[in-house]
């Protein structure tokens, strides 16, 4: 995994000031579970960074979707993903961009 993912779940928890653990999704990603996922869903990178451990799909329970995104965009340290219907966002440190 990116040592720079867990900087930004760092930076993040305190951006937040919260103490309690990230839900965690989805992590690393291999190849094969990667295109199982990009079959069933058109949300799934065929090219995923989750498959170079550079990305998480993450929530807190006790904030909302909506602040956490923002959280994470205001940090600027890679890419940010909302998905409200799933319950997650998705965090990476590859280029800043938002979807």
């Amino acid at each position: 995994m990116d040592k720079r993912l867990y900087d930004l779940l760092f930076k993040l928890k305190q951006s937040l000031n919260v103490e309690q653990d990230f839900n965690v999704i989805s992590g690393y990603r291999s190849p094969k579970t990667n295109a199982m996922l990009a079959s069933k869903s058109n949300g799934v990178a065929k090219k995923s960074y989750h498959m170079k451990g550079m990305a998480m799909d993450i929530a807190l329970p006790d904030v909302k979707l909506s602040h956490l995104r923002d959280a994470a965009i205001e940090l600027k340290l890679g890419g940010v993903g909302y998905y409200p219907q799933s319950g997650f966002i998705h965090v990476d440190t590859g280029p800043v961009r938002t979807w």
